[in-house]
C-alpha cells in the first residue's frame, strides 16, 4: 500500500505528464474555435447582436450583477464581433503554441459568453471543449521549464487526470445512453441518422441503405464507446485510439460535425503518452533517414546508366 501511495505521489509531484498529448489537444481545440470564428464571425450581429437571435444570459454561471454587466457587450453592435475576434485570436495562439495559458483563458471566456447568448448554436463538441479548456488553464505550456515537485507540476498533473477522467465519463455516458435506445440495440441507428438531411452527406444516405453495413457500423459505435474507458487502460489502447480517429474523421466528413470531431480527435490524441510520441518520432526519423539513403543510392546508379 505504501509503495502504491509513493508511486501515486511521485507521478503527481515529480514530472509533468502528457505534454505532447496536451499540445495536440491545444492544436485541435484551436482549430475548432478558429473554424467557428471564421464561419460564424460574419454573422455575429445576426446571431448574438442586440436584435439578433440570441436572448440568453450569462446568469447561469455568473452572479446577477456581474451577469448584467457582462451581458452588456451584446447590447452594442460591435460587441459580438469583438468577442468573436478575441476567440479567433486565442485560437490562433493555441494552434501555434504562444502564451497558451492566456489563450486558453480567453478562448474559454469568449466561448462561454457566446454560448450563453445562443446555446442552440453548438454541435455537441462545445460542451466538452469548454470543460477541457477549464482544466487546461492549469496545465503547463508545452516547452516551459519546470521545477520537479513544484505547485505548477502538481496542478498540471491534476488537470491531466481531470481531462482523462472527463474523456472516460464522456464515452461511458454516451455508450450507456445508446445501449438503452432500441435503435442502437437493434442495429438500425446508423441508417436512421444517415437519412436525416440536416446531419448527413448525400453519399452517406445511399451508403447506409446496405443493411449489413448499417448493422456493423451501429454495433461497432456502440461497443467502442462502452468499452473505451476499459480499453484505454490495456494494451488495446493505441488500436482503440486509432479506431476513434477514423470514427471522428468519418463523423466530420459524412455528418458535417466538424467542431465536434476536432474536439474528439484532440481528446484521442491527448491520451497518447509522451513516450509513445517519442517512439513514433524516432520511428519517423529512422524511416526518413532510410528513405534518403535509398534515394542517394538510386540517383548515382541512374546517372551511371
Amino acid at each position: 500500500m505504501k509503495t502504491l501511495s509513493r508511486q501515486a505521489w511521485n507521478w503527481l509531484a515529480l514530472e509533468p505528464h502528457q505534454r505532447q498529448g496536451l499540445r495536440a489537444l491545444q492544436i485541435c481545440l484551436g482549430l475548432m474555435l478558429l473554424f467557428r470564428a471564421s464561419t460564424e464571425g460574419r454573422f455575429a450581429a445576426y446571431l448574438w447582436g442586440p436584435q439578433g437571435l440570441g436572448e440568453g444570459t450569462s446568469g447561469d454561471f455568473l452572479s446577477a450583477p456581474v451577469a448584467r454587466l457582462a451581458d452588456g457587450i451584446f447590447t452594442v453592435a460591435w460587441g459580438p464581433a469583438a468577442l468573436v475576434v478575441l476567440m479567433g485570436a486565442a485560437a490562433i495562439s493555441l494552434v501555434f503554441g504562444g502564451s497558451t495559458r492566456l489563450a486558453t483563458a480567453v478562448a474559454l471566456l469568449s466561448s462561454l459568453f457566446l454560448a450563453a447568448r445562443l446555446p442552440e448554436l453548438g454541435d455537441g463538441g462545445d460542451n466538452v471543449a469548454r470543460l477541457v479548456l477549464t482544466y487546461m488553464v492549469f496545465a503547463l505550456p508545452a516547452n516551459k521549464v519546470h521545477r520537479s515537485g513544484s505547485l505548477e507540476v502538481w496542478l498540471h498533473n491534476i488537470a491531466i487526470l481531470a481531462i482523462g477522467l472527463q474523456i472516460g465519463v464522456l464515452y461511458l455516458t454516451a455508450g450507456f445512453l445508446k445501449a438503452t435506445g432500441d435503435k442502437w440495440s437493434n442495429g438500425t441507428a446508423m441508417y436512421l441518422v444517415s437519412q436525416v438531411e440536416w446531419f448527413s452527406h448525400p453519399s452517406m444516405r445511399q451508403l447506409f441503405h446496405n443493411p449489413y453495413l448499417t448493422t456493423v457500423a451501429s454495433y461497432t459505435t456502440l461497443f467502442y464507446q462502452l468499452w473505451f474507458p476499459i480499453a484505454v487502460l490495456t494494451r488495446l489502447r493505441l488500436p482503440f485510439l486509432a479506431v476513434g480517429l477514423f470514427l471522428h474523421l468519418g463523423i466530420a466528413g459524412f455528418m458535417g460535425l466538424v467542431c465536434f470531431s476536432l474536439a474528439m480527435i484532440g481528446l484521442e490524441l491527448f491520451l497518447i503518452t509522451d513516450e509513445e510520441y517519442a517512439r513514433w518520432a524516432s520511428w519517423r526519423a529512422r524511416l526518413w533517414r532510410a528513405s534518403r539513403a535509398r534515394l542517394r543510392a538510386f540517383v548515382p546508379a541512374t546517372e551511371e546508366s
